[in-house]
């Protein structure tokens, strides 16, 4: 994670490589943005303005697609859904 204000980013708690449960086929990553604290010490997370879902076998392309959305986004690009499925 690369923390600098208003850049985004993402995290995905049920990553496969994470969590390790293999009951489970699928798996999303959100994407925030990273916003100063109101006291103007540190950042913090914003709520998840996009995810990105997909197959555990295919985590590669989801993270792969994940941190190419981040890209776009710290780029100005502003998705007109709220998530996408690899």
């Amino acid at each position: 994670m690369r923390k600098e204000a208003y850049k985004h980013d993402y995290t995905g708690r049920c990553a496969p490589e994470n969590y390790g449960n293999p009951r489970f086929g699928t798996f999303s990553v959100g994407i925030f943005q990273w916003i100063p604290k109101a006291s103007g010490k540190g950042l913090k997370k914003s709520a998840v303005k996009f995810r990105v879902k997909g197959s555990v076998t295919e985590a590669t392309m989801v993270y792969w697609t994940a941190k190419n959305m981040c890209a776009r986004m710290d780029n100005g690009f502003k998705p007109t859904n709220k998530s996408a499925t690899v």
